[in-house]
């Protein structure tokens, strides 16, 4: 024992039988720990053990899972300069709970309390690096006779504190081992192992967060609705998501560092977009793969460095459907209707509406025949509602486009098509309603002309746009309506034979007014209530008189007239005297009127 380690003993003595009075040669800061320890009456010539095992021991673990693997690398880098002189190196915890243990067997074997889970508190293990520096929060080192528990004192143990990057107490880092070999440099060697666990702390954290943001892209790009791929500055792929994958019909990861046009089987986009420098905006590109036709739009931005030299691109990519299932959205081309809103119980009317819902469950063309307001548009939406189509409704009157403009509006035009066409084409009902449900109302007033290229459509399943050359595979259900007799206008050479047979493979119906008398004042009463409810007179009752006239008039606008009629009986608190009387001899309504004066 040498000099200041025997006069250390001497003052430890004195210590422990009078207390820290004056200890001249004795750090300030082992005084205070002396002191604390008499205070928290620690037994000096015992030590005692708080150790915890079992699931305490691993959840501690757990929950310092990433100091103690960012630290065990140092540890053992340090351990090497002491390997074998009776060493060991600790990680100890904020609570003073040793996590990890590197060293030699015989300090292990010697100092059992050197092991995983054990308390080192000065409450129970009197002054010592680790449990002093949980008060001091500084490096520091306790010599041999410093410790205040006497089993301790041949023991030298150098302590620093670790913080991590937000500068928050998170460890310690000691190294403990026999006095007489201790080196000059111990405490240096840790406060060093401490800085470079800091660093790599501050590393590990910075890459998780990399990470995390890599992830949380990962995740957007996932979940996007449209496709998406990125490029490198030559035009080779550096990222494809599912639904880009999905659109394609391509395993994205075969394609990986591919050329772009690999994945497009064209340079088309490749030539736009790295040789042209063109910004795209819902391009439309229509491509025949090996694995089929692809129908989709793609808008793509260059990517440019600091710069301003190509460094890359990224693209979207939306199949057509879900760009026309928006627009239809956006349009209202949606059916509102469904057999519900068939108001009637006569039987011509039930049969009508039994053959639609059976018409319904198929795919076959179906030919509604009706006088003008019998409802016929009502039932083409509630067989759209009740079929299993998924795709939009789509409706069209033949009778109200010009001749000029039927077959653009149909089939869609191409760019330069003709003149006012506009820029980029458009597509037409056939393609808006694909997967969906095409109503060409007034069909009989269809040109003859556009009707050879229907029937070409109907055929095929497939349609080319005016000025194009790419055909468009369809698949829909064709609902087509008139109030003329479509054989008759077939003899009179207005409509061509082999269209009448291909629509004509459901025909319904749909009976007038006049033929369903039972069903008028259901209707009447039901637009009564529809119409007066927001003027707080939906209980408004008819009259026997006017359900007589209602009943006795031959309706020739059918239900469509009705409504209007009735809309009429619910304005009549907003019109002049003079329009009232006007409308009661219109409608031959006899009152009577009181006398007089």
């Amino acid at each position: 024992m040498n000099s200041n380690v025997r006069r250390i003993y001497q003052a430890w003595e004195k210590c422990i039988q009078s207390g820290p009075t004056e200890l001249p040669g004795v750090k300030p800061s082992i005084v205070q720990s002396w002191q604390r320890c008499l205070e928290m009456k620690v037994d000096p010539y015992q030590t005692a053990s708080n150790r915890i095992s079992g699931e305490e021991l691993k959840e501690k673990l757990t929950n310092n899972n990433k100091l103690i693997d960012v630290a065990k690398p140092f540890m053992q880098e340090l351990y090497q300069f002491v390997a074998g002189s009776g060493f060991a190196v600790l990680l100890v915890d904020t609570e003073g709970y040793i996590l990890e243990v590197v060293g030699d067997k015989h300090i292990l074997k010697t100092y059992p309390y050197l092991r995983q889970g054990e308390n080192w508190q000065e409450q129970y293990k009197g002054t010592n690096a680790m449990g002093t520096l949980l008060v001091e929060q500084k490096p520091l080192q306790v010599n041999a006779t410093e410790h205040f528990c006497q089993l301790n004192h041949h023991l030298t143990c150098s302590a620093a504190p670790i913080y991590d990057p937000q500068g928050r107490f998170a460890g310690i880092l000691d190294l403990s081992g026999d006095f007489r070999k201790t080196h000059l440099h111990s405490l240096g060697m840790v406060v060093a192992a401490v800085a470079a666990i800091k660093n790599q702390l501050s590393l590990q954290q910075a890459s998780d967060e990399v990470l995390m943001t890599y992830n949380q892209l990962n995740a957007i790009v996932d979940s996007m609705s449209e496709g998406l791929l990125s490029f490198d500055k030559d035009g080779k792929v550096i990222r494809i998501n599912s639904v880009a994958g999905k659109i394609l019909r391509i395993n994205p990861e075969d394609f990986l560092d591919q050329d772009i046009t690999e994945v497009f089987a064209t340079d088309e986009i490749k030539s736009l977009i790295f040789n042209q420098k063109k910004v795209l905006n819902d391009y439309e590109m229509l491509l025949d793969t090996a694995k089929g036709r692809l129908h989709f739009t793609t808008s793509s931005r260059i990517i440019r460095g600091k710069n301003g030299e190509i460094s890359g691109a990224v693209m979207t990519i939306k199949e057509i459907k879900t760009v026309r299932k928006l627009v239809n959205q956006m349009v209202g081309a949606q059916a509102r209707f469904t057999f519900a809103d068939l108001i009637g119980t006569s039987p011509k009317l039930q049969e009508c509406i039994k053959l639609a819902k059976l018409a319904a469950r198929g795919n076959s063309s179906i030919l509604l025949e009706g006088e003008s307001g019998t409802g016929k548009e009502v039932f083409v939406q509630a067989v759209h509602n009740y079929s299993n189509q998924q795709g939009a409704f789509v409706a069209i009157n033949c009778a109200a486009i010009p001749r000029e403009l039927i077959e653009s509006e149909l089939f869609g035009y191409e760019e330069g098509a003709f003149t006012g066409a506009k820029r980029g084409g458009r597509p037409g009902k056939f393609e808006l309603a694909n997967g969906g449900t095409l109503f060409l109302d007034e069909i009989g007033d269809m040109p003859l002309d556009t009707q050879v290229a229907l029937l070409r459509v109907l055929q095929e399943k497939q349609v080319v746009r005016v000025g194009g050359t790419k055909s468009i595979p369809i698949d829909l259900r064709l609902i087509a309506a008139t109030n003329k007799d479509l054989y008759s206008e077939v003899k009179k050479g207005n409509f061509r034979l082999d269209l009448y047979y291909r629509l004509n493979v459901i025909t319904l119906h749909i009976p007038p007014l006049r033929e369903r008398k039972g069903d008028i004042l259901i209707l009447a009463n039901n637009f009564i209530r529809k119409l007066g409810r927001p003027l707080g007179k939906d209980s408004v009752k008819l009259s026997s008189e006017v359900e007589e006239k209602l009943l006795n008039y031959p309706w020739p606008g059918n239900v469509r007239e009705l409504e209007n009629t009735i809309e009429r009986t619910a304005e009549v608190l907003g019109i002049c005297r003079n329009t009232l009387y006007r409308k009661i001899k219109e409608y031959e309504i006899e009152l009577d009127l009181p006398a007089k004066n």
